[in-house]
């Protein structure tokens, strides 16, 4: 009776046991990272630039090691042909600055002895008609006519000087300036051409999208494409995908979840959730139904080197699910 009973008791355990496993949710994930840095070809006087070289795929970079290097299209050649006019424009400043300002101070004296000669003619024009002949008298107001003309056009070539300082100095200045921004674009433009890394972790290479194969060394690519992505190692998480009528149906932040690398079968690792999308995507490669993305973190410290894009099979199991679970296996045993 009593091994009856037991019996009894197992085959319901058992049935209570896989009915509450059927509930068990599997998805199908791949190992990202929360932080990366993708990098995408610069804008350059061509529609095409060339990769001259890029760290292997796969490979561990450190933050601050060169990671891809484009090719230049001539930008080199003509920094330093405009450095070198730069160096050239600014002795011609310097060169005009002292040529137009000695032009100033030699119009400037040139005003100042015509004012001293008016005043002097002025003295000698006024002195009185009984005390000099007529003749002298004469001869003194045209000489103060004479200085006064010579003094309007003094203080006209003063002004010349003056204005021609100010305008050839200030275009000058500006074509200095435009030369100067000018460099400073193209310098960043080459620093934008030797790309280092801003994290430490693994590098994945972008898939091309026109040849259908990874973007390689020598490739040519347009502006805006991706590269690369370095993915920090230090933020590694699973991306997963869920149905939306098992997201309607399931409490993700109730849940618990196992995560198992396909490629360490043998080890399984405690998830935990990070963030649901609020919005449904399409993927047609799969089916016509909708999807929301899942990120869930490990909770335990990795045991195996894993890299970003390796798979995980990700049991999502509610949370009242994996209660009757446990129940059910502690009362069989």
């Amino acid at each position: 009776m009593l091994l009856k009973n037991m019996l009894i008791f197992m085959i319901v355990a058992m049935a209570s046991h896989a009915k509450a496993e059927d509930h068990v949710t599997l998805l199908t994930g791949i190992i990202t990272s929360s932080e990366y840095q993708l990098v995408t070809a610069p804008k350059s006087s061509r529609w095409q630039v060339q990769i001259q070289w890029m760290a292997d795929e796969g490979n561990i970079v450190n933050k601050g090691d060169l990671v891809v290097v484009f090719d230049s299209g001539g930008i080199e050649s003509q920094l330093e042909v405009n450095e070198e006019k730069l160096e050239t424009d600014k002795l011609e400043l310097l060169k005009l600055e002292m040529d137009k300002g000695q032009a100033v101070l030699e119009a400037a004296g040139a005003l100042k002895l015509a004012n001293i000669l008016v005043e002097k003619t002025r003295i000698e024009a006024s002195v009185p008609d009984g005390e000099i002949s007529a003749y002298e008298k004469g001869k003194s107001v045209i000489e103060y006519e004479k200085a006064i003309s010579a003094k309007i056009k003094a203080e006209e070539n003063h002004t010349l000087k003056l204005e021609e300082q100010q305008v050839e100095i200030s275009k000058k200045k500006i074509d200095i300036l435009k030369l100067e921004e000018n460099i400073t674009y193209q310098r960043s433009q080459l620093d934008k051409l030797s790309v280092k890394a801003n994290m430490t972790g693994p590098v994945t290479h972008a898939m091309h999208r026109w040849m259908g194969q990874k973007v390689a060394t020598g490739m040519n690519i347009q502006s805006s494409w991706d590269v690369l992505t370095v993915q920090a190692a230090s933020t590694y998480q699973v991306s997963a995908w869920i149905h939306e009528i098992d997201a309607a149906r399931i409490d993700l932040q109730q849940s618990q979840f196992s995560l198992t690398l396909d490629a360490y079968p043998d080890q399984s690792y405690t998830g935990k959730i990070i963030s649901v999308s609020s919005q449904a995507e399409q993927k047609s490669q799969w089916s016509d139904s909708a999807y929301y993305r899942v990120e869930i973190g490990f909770v335990e410290p990795l045991k195996q080197a894993i890299f970003p894009g390796m798979s995980v099979r990700v049991h999502l199991i509610p949370k009242n699910t994996a209660s009757q679970i446990t129940a059910t296996k502690e009362l069989s045993i």
